[in-house]
């Protein structure tokens, strides 16, 4: 007898016929409740006096009451909201109803009961259990369901027997379900066939699909409504079935390790066909003292469907087995009574879990019978008054009434709270002070422990009789008992309900003051924005670093460990990182052995993808010398490990690897001690010793720089506006640079953010939601780490700068900036502030935890190339007419051979400065004693070392400054044609491109421009930075010493006849600006494919002009083409140049002008084609010039009604606010609801 790794799952259509059966059959359920609440005068908002259903019988006035005593259950629960307490009690019946019916079709499917659902012709269309009730009570054929429901209730009441949970009579029974209905779902859950019902998963999708609609309502309510999670919602949001593999590995090494270490080579656990998973560090292992297996207790405390359980049944068998005291028949019945325990807030996943129990001991042992299930909802609803004081009063000791005040009082919000409420130390705090008055008093003895221990003497009541819990609990129940039994004889439903609520308190407080030597768990995982107000504020209260649910669930499973069991969880992986959670992780590390952690991260889920997660193994005593862990790294960012099917093969390999006695690359053996000497204690266990001993061997770069937050306005779009916005008088005098996180470019970057200090910022630092930091640093320089993005990006920050809250400043008296750009650039702190924060967001607190060496001996050949990359970047800013510091003689140089010239020069630039950055690295590592071997995995998922890529010396290259220090290599023919084919189908970004093709970006650069290699794309987007660049050149923007025609009103038509006509203007301009304005002028042309008028016209405004000058979101372009509704009429207008007098000038003198035109035209026209046969040719062209004449009155109205709304801008709110106005008028070329998707065609 083995376990059952490796058994395979359900195949996705199983999985599809389970949901649609399941979600079909929910519905059905809920509408025949729902319709035959309203027959008992129940409607959705509302319940009608019982005294006015007259039309009830005796027996249904019973179901009436025993649904009011549900309903006033749950109003309880809902604080008197009558509508969530009928929902709810739906929705608790439906589960039940359908639990009992996938329950009973399972059971028969595996054989466990005679058939009573599937029909067979033999037995005349019925079932062989409807059969042989026909045959031995035939008058109970005469029912309209021909007995089919009398055969239902045999057949619950004989599994009943044994799974009461689900078969025993309830106030959600309470209602008859129609006969039709019922054959509705049977039929049903017919058409999932019997190879997926006799799957062990079956009953987990079961649960998973029953929530799913509901999950996606509570999302967007979230959303929406911004709901906050509570009540029975929560046991809904947080489902989330558990994967096997993950079952397997968890429960491996808790449970199955737990035996090894009691067993030592006496068990044979850890060989491959049983616990497979458990191959542990031998140094890891301890001694541990050996106890019967009976005695050995496994807890689930959010134990949803029951996966986990169900596979500890497996390893706990093999380990009876192995110890021979018990015959095999009656292992299953052990286990359910002494083994396994689990708690679910969830009443109908508690079903199913122990149901799946149920099976699960069937299945080995049929003719056993199942007499306890160790499974407990932790749901009940208690109320308070006389039914709370009359079972106060059958209590037969001070100590029981004690107990039951405190389950009272912990239970209250046990809906929510779950296995997080902490009844045992109030109990064993009850015992306490209860048996020191007793011993003060002389009236008792007590044994050693004197604790709460099931079976150990607990406390003497009198006459030195010492009793313990389990006699306690024992009366308590039967207390209950006697209540629900003289409620029964009563016909008092509400004091039935009562009983069973309080029978169900003491069994779930039963399973809580237990301590376990196994506890696994998935618990739920729910961020503490989306909680209700009861539960944020317990788990606050209670647990350390709860910014998510899982974290206190974390907390209370060490709390049921005994001291050295174990305690597996899978959970999101944020805590081990987080700034949140570093409480939690200095207590976790202090207090507990972290042993083992499979890091997933994303796809360790097949449902939900996007759960980072990692399964680990802690044992609760403190590390000591045991502070060996192991990790297994299998990120989604692996290629090996980037999907679900991969995440097992990959973590079923490296198992098989590590049982022969390899040592496979992606398990990583590391001190946990190591940690601690990292500021706030990031589980960096992949850094290796080398990397991980940095943080000890240097100090924290806190102690020798200075690293802080900047400014945070509150309200950016109040505050900061890009630099084009602002009128250039203003700039750097009521407006000042604003350095924000900025793009992934490193060294140097382009500075469009400014913000609004108009007397020394008073306005901004009044604000009320601005936070004005470290104001003494502002106008320093320095360096900034940019605070969002996928890797660090230090940049430089000039001294006429504020620095953004998010862009943090990083100031040095002792070590130059120069340096730290080059260190604050490198791979290996890209590296390591990735693994302080894996997150986008870059911290304040992360950049002050990187270790530096405060005299680095490098230092001088660092600055060298450092201020080689600032030139490059400089350079490369100034050709960004976006930039504040864009040379409009520098970029006319550059274009003056044509843009292919442009696209060269930027091309050149960015591959020196990715070489230079690989130039770096080296010298880092060297500073740093970075061994050579690990040197490459740093740059997994960071920007690979360029300088390291050969130039291709087939291609007459331009080395360059950096050409002499980077590898060469000679291409045969066919592989130098194969590579410019590979670079001119490439990537745009020179850096991606010669990453992909693992080629030098500088010949990269060259091949580009000497083959003539660009795409078409970047081609026009060059073109559009030419004639951006010429209109900005007409309107006065720019000035490079030539002697330009700039326009005076700030209006360039579209039209051909008019004074300033964009045509004629763009000609003159190029013609004027460059050596060869016409040679410039044909190569735009040829790159566009089409004439510049046509594309200014149809292109320009909407897929690049406002694609380059934008925010977050928002177009804020700064040339305006205006337009007619069918573009007749066009024209750009330069948004600085408009005043009060701009559009009375765009009617007067170039619309009216227009109009006049069409009209003369038209008239002429007319004539022309007045006579008989008129040429068609000018028939066409009489109703074009109509068209065009209808369309240029219509948008001259629309600017007439501009004009008398007394429309201009104001330059002090911004461009977005400004342009959105004007766009109410519909009289852009591309409205603002467009150009938002309109960056490409």
């Amino acid at each position: 007898m083995s376990t059952t790794h490796g058994q395979p799952g359900l195949s996705s259509d199983q999985r599809s016929n389970i949901r649609s059966a399941i979600l079909s059959t929910r519905h059905t359920l809920e509408d025949e409740l729902r319709r035959q609440l309203e027959k008992y005068g129940i409607y959705e908002d509302k319940k009608l006096p019982l005294e006015n259903l007259t039309h009830l019988s005796v027996e249904e006035i019973h179901t009436r009451r025993t649904l009011n005593a549900a309903i006033q259950r749950e109003l309880e629960s809902t604080e008197g909201d009558l509508e969530r307490s009928i929902t709810n009690y739906v929705h608790e019946a439906t589960k039940t109803y359908l639990n009992r019916f996938v329950a009973l079709k399972i059971i028969e499917v595996r054989g466990l009961v005679e058939e009573t659902i599937t029909e067979r012709p033999e037995y005349g269309n019925r079932s062989y259990m409807h059969h042989t009730v026909a045959e031995i009570a035939g008058e109970l054929t005469n029912a309209p369901d021909d007995g089919f429901g009398a055969t239902l209730d045999l057949a619950y009441q004989e599994i009943g027997a044994e799974i009461r949970m689900i078969f025993e009579e309830s106030e959600h029974t309470a209602i008859d379900l129609d006969a039709q209905v019922r054959e509705e779902v049977l039929d049903d859950l017919d058409l999932i066939d019997d190879e997926a019902w006799e799957s062990d998963e079956a009953l987990g999708w079961v649960y998973q699909y029953f929530g799913e609609e509901e999950r996606e309502d509570i999302d967007e309510r979230i959303d929406e409504e911004n709901y906050k999670i509570a009540g029975t919602d929560i046991a809904t949001k947080t489902q989330l079935f558990t994967p096997r593999y993950i079952v397997e590995w968890m429960v491996d090494n808790s449970l199955g390790r737990t035996w090894l270490e009691m067993q030592g080579e006496r068990t044979n656990i850890d060989d491959e066909k049983n616990c497979f998973y458990l191959s542990p560090l031998q140094d890891s292992l301890i001694e541990r003292e050996t106890k019967a297996v009976e005695d050995i207790t496994v807890l689930d405390p959010a134990c949803g469907s029951g996966h986990m359980l169900f596979y500890a049944f497996d390893v706990l068998y093999q380990m009876y087995l192995e110890e021979g005291e018990i015959p095999e028949k009656y292992i299953p019945r052990e286990i359910l009574r002494n083994n396994l325990y689990g708690i679910d807030i969830d009443s109908g996943a508690a079903q199913i879990a122990a149901l799946s129990l149920y099976l699960k001991a069937k299945a080995r042992a049929p003719n056993i019978d199942v007499d306890q299930i160790n499974i407990v909802s932790a749901d009940a609803v208690l109320i308070n008054g006389e039914k709370k004081q009359e079972v106060l009063n059958r209590s037969q000791s001070e100590l029981e009434k004690e107990i039951l005040e405190q389950i009272w009082t912990s239970f209250e919000h046990i809906r929510e709270w779950g296995s997080l409420v902490r009844v045992e130390e109030r109990i064993e705090g009850i015992i306490d002070e209860y048996r020191d008055e007793l011993e003060a008093a002389g009236q008792s003895k007590f044994t050693q422990s004197g604790g709460l221990e099931k079976q150990a003497s607990v406390v003497s009541f009198s006459d030195n009789e010492s009793e313990s819990w389990d006699a306690v609990k024992e009366r308590l129940l039967e207390n209950t008992r006697e209540i629900a039994r003289i409620a029964l004889n009563e016909d008092n439903p509400i004091d039935e309900m009562f009983a069973s609520e309080v029978s169900k308190t003491v069994e779930l407080l039963d399973v809580l003051i237990r301590d376990y030597d196994v506890v696994v768990a998935n618990p739920p995982y729910m961020g503490s924005a989306k909680m209700g107000d009861n539960l944020k504020q317990y788990v606050k209260d209670g647990y350390v670093g709860t910014r998510d649910l899982y974290a206190a669930f974390i907390q209370r499973s060490w709390e049921f460990a005994k001291d050295d069991g174990y305690a597996s969880l899978v959970t999101p992986e944020n805590y081990m990182f987080s700034y949140s959670y570093r409480k939690l992780r200095r207590i976790l590390l202090q207090n507990h052995q972290f042993v083992e952690g499979v890091h997933l991260s994303r796809y360790g889920f097949d449902q939900q993808k996007d759960a980072y997660t990692i399964p680990f193994l802690l044992r609760n005593s403190e590390p000591g010398e045991l502070t060996e862990t192991r990790f297994y790294r299998m990120t989604h960012e692996q290629d090996q490990y980037e999907n679900y099917e991969k995440k097992i093969q990959g973590l079923n390999y490296l198992v098989k690897q590590i049982r022969k006695g390899d040592d496979p690359d992606d398990i990583y053996i590391i001190n946990s001690n190591d940690f601690l000497s990292i500021g706030r204690q990031p589980f960096l266990y992949w850094f290796g010793d080398s990397l991980l001993n940095l943080f000890s061997q240097y100090p924290a770069i806190e102690e020798s720089v200075e690293v802080k937050q900047g400014l945070a306005t509150g309200d950016d779009d109040r505050f900061v506006r890009k630099h084009w916005e602002v009128p250039s008088e203003e700039l750097k005098s009521y407006y000042v640079p604003y350095q924000k996180s900025g793009s992934s470019s490193p060294y140097y970057d382009t500075q469009r953010d400014y913000l609004d200090w108009e007397n020394d910022g008073k306005e901004v630092k009044e604000y009320s939601g601005s936070r004005p930091q470290n104001p003494d640093y502002y106008f320093r320089e320095g360096i900034s780490f940019r605070g969002f993005g996928n890797y660090a990006v230090a940049r430089q920050k000039p001294d006429d700068t504020i620095f953004y809250h998010k862009s943090h400043f990083v100031y040095s008296p002792e070590i130059s900036d120069k340096y730290l750009l080059g260190y604050g650039n490198s791979t290996l702190v890209r590296f390591l502030l990735n693994g302080i924060n894996p997150s986008l967001n870059f911290e304040v607190g992360d950049v002050k935890r990187l270790p530096i060496d405060p005299e680095p001996a490098e230092q001088e050949k660092v600055e060298d190339l450092v201020n080689q990359a600032l030139e490059r970047r400089e350079r490369l800013v100034s050709l960004d007419e976006t930039s504040d510091q864009f040379d409009p003689e520098l970029f006319t140089d550059c274009v003056q051979g044509g843009v292919r010239e442009l696209l060269y020069h930027k091309d050149q630039l960015n591959a020196e400065v990715g070489l230079i950055h690989g130039l770096i690295d080296p010298v880092i590592y060297d500073e740093y004693s970075i061994p050579t071997e690990e040197r490459d995995r740093l740059y997994n998922n960071l920007p690979n070392n360029l300088s390291t890529y050969p130039i291709v010396e087939n291609l007459e290259t331009n080395y360059g400054t950096f050409g002499d220090e980077v590898p060469k290599k000679t291409l045969t023919l066919d592989e130098y044609e194969n590579l410019l084919s590979d670079i001119s189908e490439g990537p745009e970004d020179i850096r991606d491109a010669a990453e992909d093709l693992e080629i030098s970006p500088l010949t990269i650069a060259d091949a580009r421009y000497i083959k003539n290699l660009y795409d078409d794309e970047r081609l026009e987007q060059s073109v559009g930075y030419v004639l951006s660049f010429c209109l900005g050149l007409l309107f006065g923007r720019w000035d490079v010493n030539k002697d330009i025609e700039t326009v005076d009103d700030g209006i360039i038509s579209f039209n051909e006849s008019a004074n300033q006509n964009v045509s004629e203007q763009i000609s003159s301009c190029l013609e004027t600006v460059f050596d060869d304005g016409s040679s410039v002028q044909s190569s735009l042309e040829d790159s566009l494919g089409t004439s510049l008028e046509d594309w200014l016209r149809e292109s320009f405004f909407r897929y690049h002009h406002c694609k380059e000058y934008r925010r977050r979101g928002q177009r804020i372009p700064i040339y305006w083409q205006l337009e007619s509704p069918d573009g007749a009429f066009s024209c750009f207008v330069y948004y600085h140049a408009i005043d009060s007098n701009t559009l009375p000038k765009l009617r007067g003198q170039y619309l009216d002008q227009r109009i006049d035109e069409l009209e003369n035209e038209l008239e002429t026209l007319n004539a022309q084609t007045s006579g008989n046969n008129p040429d068609k040719d000018l028939l066409n062209r009489k109703e074009k010039v109509q068209k065009d004449l209808n369309d240029t009155k219509e948008f001259r109205d629309t600017i007439d009604k501009m004009i008398d709304d007394g429309v201009t801008v104001d330059v002090e709110k911004g461009i977005w606010e400004n342009i959105k106005e004007w766009d109410q008028y519909e009289i852009l070329e591309t409205g603002l609801p467009k150009l938002k998707s309109s960056y490409s065609r």
